[in-house]
């Protein structure tokens, strides 16, 4: 058994596909608002960002009111949303870009829609803008989440379950930019492999999966659907041990293709684990609404847990899980 180290020995840095990252903790999209964390943070919160990149709430070309309420609950074990991709519009997310131009980590804008031309056109006009902008104007967008995976969009989802359709969102958008592309798989299929491999055959750079589960809960008293949209996305510790198959799958299916695992991320622990299944990154996406400290507190946990391992480096975990 390897020695324990301390804490400070381990060295958390990872390559995402062309991107450094401080550490492998990105934020899952739509968990995170940046603005919001900042005006309640003491101190300077756009250097002192827990993340090692930020994903943005996903944009569309045309602004969206999301769904009707209620549309957030609780659930035993997890936590299911119907937001419904509520949105100003791309226009409109441009002109508030330079609220944030301050941040030094990487940005991966999340990008929606029910057709590739939706896509293509939230990345013709943003690489439009990034092109005439000012230096330091804007923050360091370095790549796209393709979001194709929604269960609160029927569009959306459409798109992820089929991988000839999945193919034609990547395609539009990689002749639109040489940025890093994502696309963000759903679970909600038979072999998520499929829409994976149609998605890097296509252009995609990288994935990252998995998104949520179409799931419903009903209200206790009338027995009806809860939320306002009936069905959302259920995420959380209840879809962890599928979202932990589902990137295994993947990153056997797909050697070498950069992915960023998430489903369930509550402590560094489960972050390894989605390292030893063979992710480079992890988004958190429910635990940032657990507490303020969660992401510091979940990083420090990751390095804590490679410490105790005796790892020096989270590569020294990544994909051990495939040797099974």
């Amino acid at each position: 058994m390897t020695a324990p180290l301390a804490p400070d020995q381990v060295a958390l840095p990872v390559k995402l596909g062309p991107l450094h990252l401080e550490h492998p903790l990105v934020n899952a999209s739509g968990t995170f608002d940046l603005l919001e964390y900042a005006r309640r943070y003491h101190g300077d919160f756009f250097a002192d960002f827990p993340y090692a990149a930020y994903v943005p709430k996903t944009v569309t070309a045309e602004a969206r009111t999301g769904n009707p309420p209620p549309r957030v609950t609780e659930t035993a074990a997890g936590m299911i949303n119907a937001i419904g991709l509520e949105n100003p519009g791309i226009e409109a997310w441009i002109r508030g870009l330079p609220e944030w131009a301050a941040l030094r980590s990487p940005v991966l804008v999340s990008v929606g829609g029910n057709a590739p031309d939706q896509y293509a056109a939230v990345i013709r006009a943003l690489e439009a803008y990034l092109a005439s902008a000012p230096e330091g104007s804007t923050p360091r967008i370095q790549g796209y989440e393709l979001n194709v995976s929604c269960p609160n969009v029927g569009g959306a989802l459409q798109i992820g379950a089929d991988p000839r359709a999945t193919a034609a969102v990547v395609g539009a958008c990689r002749s639109l930019t040489d940025r890093f592309l994502l696309a963000k798989l759903t679970p909600n299929v038979n072999d998520v492999t499929v829409a994976a491999r149609a998605a890097v055959e296509a252009g995609a750079d990288g994935l990252s999966l998995v998104n949520t589960f179409k799931a419903m809960v009903l209200d206790r008293q009338t027995l009806r659907p809860f939320l306002g949209n009936r069905t959302g996305g259920l995420c959380g510790p209840a879809i962890k041990p599928i979202a932990l198959r589902m990137v295994a799958e993947v990153a056997q299916a797909l050697p070498g293709v950069p992915l960023i695992g998430m489903g369930g991320v509550m402590s560094g622990l489960d972050a390894l684990e989605f390292i030893a299944c063979g992710a480079t990154a992890v988004a958190v996406g429910m635990g940032n609404f657990t507490g303020f400290e969660a992401p510091s507190r979940i990083l420090a946990e990751l390095r804590a847990e490679l410490a105790a391992r005796g790892l020096a480096a989270p590569a020294a975990v990544h994909g051990i899980a495939l040797d099974a």
